[in-house]
């Protein structure tokens, strides 16, 4: 809650200052003409939290997870006959997350002023994303609330549950690359250079493979700070790359075309398009606003740019299927299902059904790629850990056989 400081008039004229702790403005007002009081004004002075608070970095966001646990309990008490706001105010309560807890406390207190849950849903965009408002929005207008809540929790826990995948397939990958990448640096900067003390001891001209070992290990020990500042840079620099739009075109358009990678791609922002745009047919969201919506949701900029060209279309009459048409992304198969799908009137429901069965490719995809990648990532490590072997023992040998010969 807020802390105002008001001044009021009481019956007779008199004024009256005091504090008074509300979750709004409007709050107050209405306690002090219940009171008998008329407001002259009402300041917050509430205490303000320090600057650094409001940075991104330190601000703490709802998890996914816990925001899908949220809407399922939200589902589950109105559909049990308990009001909106005495729904929220149970799930406030027991809300373990700080970050929810205060997310849920301002949503009821918009609810309590008169605000639709959609709308107070519209004041928290970085735990509410478009999806969740619009189909809560056509929820509330057709009297389903708790059945589009429902659905929106089983929306999250199909997206939780791929990322969990992905996620998970790539930890042993990331692992090996990161081991990689330590024996790396512990070799170039500590076990070459004392290998090379030794080497000058022996005084005898170095094999070229060692010499090239030696002066790599030299150069990357001298310049290693040069280095790991230049590698900052380049990503501070590819990060704005990415921010520009044609930047993230280029670098989207070049990863479709690599081999395995590309097409998983494909097929997760297919899965991600097709269960966004059938969730949101399925609760009522006009086309229009709908396409706009996925538009937002589709993370691939080259799928992105088709999608964003799709409402222009389907204004001029074109249906979903038709102003795919043409498509360098979106496969055959898809397009024609959709097609079906609008001939029949069931378009959210092939909708669906093409993003479970893209999902189960995905997952597969998945499995194909690190299948690939385990190793190769091995394959790369022993090479290099092979060819510094070579390198060290090579002038050795040398020695053994000079001595061997004298």
């Amino acid at each position: 809650m807020a802390t105002f400081t008001y001044n009021a008039k009481d019956t007779k004229g008199a004024v009256v200052q005091g504090t008074m702790e509300a979750d709004h403005s409007s709050a107050v007002v209405q306690r002090l003409q219940s009171m008998g009081y008329f407001p002259l004004d009402i300041v917050d002075t509430s205490p303000r939290q320090n600057w650094l608070t409001d940075l991104p970095i330190f601000k703490k966001r709802v998890s996914t997870n816990d925001l899908t646990t949220f809407t399922r309990q939200l589902s589950d008490l109105i559909s049990a006959g308990v009001t909106l706001v005495r729904s929220l105010g149970v799930l406030e309560k027991q809300a373990t997350q700080e970050a929810l807890r205060q997310v849920i406390h301002d949503v009821r207190s918009d609810v309590e002023r008169g605000d639709s849950l959609a709308k107070a849903f519209a004041q928290h965009p970085e735990t509410f994303p478009p999806i969740y408002c619009a189909m809560v929005k056509a929820g509330e207008t057709g009297g389903l609330l708790s059945e589009v809540l429902n659905r929106l929790a089983d929306f999250g826990e199909a997206e939780s549950e791929l990322k969990a995948k992905i996620k998970s397939a790539m930890i042993y990958p990331m692992i090996m690359t990161g081991f990689g990448t330590i024996v790396f640096i512990v070799l170039m900067t500590y076990v070459i250079p004392k290998m090379t003390a030794i080497f000058d001891d022996i005084g005898k001209s170095l094999p070229a493979v060692t010499q090239f070992l030696v002066t790599f290990s030299n150069v990357f020990t001298h310049y290693f700070p040069f280095i790991i500042g230049g590698a900052v840079v380049g990503v501070f620099l590819f990060r704005r790359y990415m921010k520009m739009e044609q930047g993230r075109y280029r670098i989207h358009s070049g990863l479709l075309k690599v081999p395995v990678l590309g097409s998983l791609l494909v097929k997760r922002e297919i899965a991600r398009f097709s269960r966004t745009l059938g969730s949101l047919l399925h609760n009522g969201v006009n086309i229009l606003p709908a396409l706009e919506i996925v538009a937002d949701v589709v993370g691939n900029a080259v799928l992105q740019r088709e999608v964003k060209d799709m409402p222009e279309q389907v204004t001029q009459g074109s249906g979903v299927a038709k102003a795919l048409d043409g498509s360098k992304t979106f496969p055959d198969v898809v397009i024609s299902m959709m097609a079906v799908g609008e001939e029949t009137g069931n378009l959210d429901e092939v909708l669906i059904k093409i993003a479970d069965s893209y999902e189960k490719e995905v997952n597969r995809s998945i499995k194909t790629l690190t299948a690939l990648i385990e190793p190769l990532i091995i394959l790369i490590i022993a090479a290099f850990v092979g060819f510094i072997v070579m390198a060290i023992l090579l002038p050795i040998f040398n020695i053994d056989l000079t001595e061997m010969g004298g």
